[in-house]
């Protein structure tokens, strides 16, 4: 039992949940009734934490998942890989816990557009020091896929792209992703993880904590896309592209707007989903979803995007950023994005006539028997939907992609 727990701190630890209430929830505009159903369909249950699956379109059919425990596997036909696809925490225990600090734990990986014929890929990891002093590193490389097989990463091909430090940095990673503009995406949270002493970053422009980066990694050292909202603004880092967010753990590209939403994990009392332009300042710390955070009446909060949709701790602990749904198996999910909470519920939102956004709790016909901690969501080449996330069983932590079926 005491393995279990320290594994599910853990977890907690990376999504930096926090089930603390601080204020009364606002008005959320969620249904009261839901008329659609889904049930789960076992891809694999072989991983003890898949985070993420990845396609890369390369006509393969491969499916790429990540391990948060230092791995990335490739599934074909139900199947797992023996040798990873590339392995980068080689100390681990039975379980597959992460490392100390949680160094070689893995946040999510990207193929390159090109990647058909460049090869290249993309990870968001954590990495040792270089002084044992020094913190942990955040990191984001580039490695190449091995020359002789395509099933392998050449892992001495690395070259890393942008290194953070921070003392928090080790549980402030988020997604990197590839927008249809081509650019390389980055969330960066800004989550203080019960250190009463940190300070909070999300409103400063000279640090990357609580922003979203936005680089062109087509040439190394990368570059800045010169429509960068901060290119010329004197100190602030021009790779971000938005700032105020505490941690965005998970977000999606609308494949047919082409806008970015984003689910920010709240802190003690509101869960958002943002919908993120060029440029805007989601408020945090100032404010927690709809709800003021920090009380400081100096601060002009006027100039804050607001969320589309929040819930409250009544609902849920963390939000999980998901996918529009553009597949056949889930009629009644067609143009909603699909995304849940970490402790198992999976909605909808829908935009109504209005110009509202509302969500509704998704019945799972199937819940597995013990429950299901939801760590991410991702589509296939046909555009059908995944969750993947761990089940705290009585034989230990035991991890599960479950395909998404009417």
């Amino acid at each position: 039992m005491k393995i279990k727990l320290i594994y599910v701190t853990l977890i907690l630890g990376f999504l930096s949940c926090n089930q603390t209430k601080k204020k009364t929830s606002t008005q959320e505009n969620v249904k009261t009734s839901n008329p659609n159903s889904i049930r789960f369909e076992l891809l694999t249950d072989a991983l003890n934490t898949p985070i993420q699956m990845s396609i890369p379109d390369d006509n393969t059919h491969r499916k790429f998942l990540t391990n948060r425990s230092g791995q990335i596997v490739i599934l074909e036909n139900k199947t797992i890989s023996p040798i990873p696809f590339l392995q980068l925490n080689t100390a681990q225990d039975s379980l597959g816990l992460e490392g100390p600090e949680g160094i070689g734990t893995i946040n999510g990986m990207a193929f390159h557009p090109q990647f058909s014929g460049n090869h290249k890929f993309y990870v968001c990891y954590n990495a040792a020091p270089s002084i044992a002093s020094d913190p942990v590193k955040l990191v984001i490389s580039e490695f190449l896929v091995d020359k002789e097989n395509p099933n392998l990463a050449n892992k001495e091909s690395e070259i890393r792209v942008l290194e953070v430090k921070g003392a928090q940095v080790s549980h402030n990673g988020g997604k990197i992703t590839f927008g249809p503009d081509g650019y390389l995406y980055i969330s960066i949270g800004d989550d203080a993880m019960g250190d009463e002493n940190y300070v909070h970053h999300a409103q400063d422009l000279n640090h990357f904590y609580g922003k979203i980066l936005r680089i062109n990694v087509n040439t190394m050292p990368y570059t800045i896309p010169s429509d960068n909202p901060f290119i010329d603004i004197t100190n602030a880092k021009p790779e971000i592209w938005a700032y105020g967010l505490r941690k965005m753990w998970r977000y999606t590209f609308d494949p047919k707007s082409k806008q970015l939403f984003g689910a920010d994990v709240g802190e003690g009392q509101q869960e958002e989903i943002d919908i993120v332009t060029k440029g805007p300042n989601l408020g945090w710390p100032y404010m927690e979803g709809e709800s003021i955070y920090l009380e400081d009446n100096s601060i002009d909060k006027s100039g804050f995007k607001p969320p589309i949709n929040t819930y409250s701790h009544k609902d849920g602990v963390c939000i999980i950023g998901g996918d529009f749904y553009y597949g056949k198996e889930n009629p009644n999910l067609q143009n909603k994005l699909v995304f849940g909470d970490f402790r198992g519920s999976i909605f909808s939102l829908s935009q109504e006539s209005n110009g509202k956004w509302t969500r509704e709790l998704l019945e799972i016909q199937n819940k597995p028997k013990d429950v299901f901690m939801i760590c991410g969501f991702d589509t296939d080449e046909d555009n059908e939907l995944y969750v993947m996330g761990f089940s705290n069983t009585d034989a230990g932590p035991k991890g599960a992609v479950y395909k998404i079926m009417h």
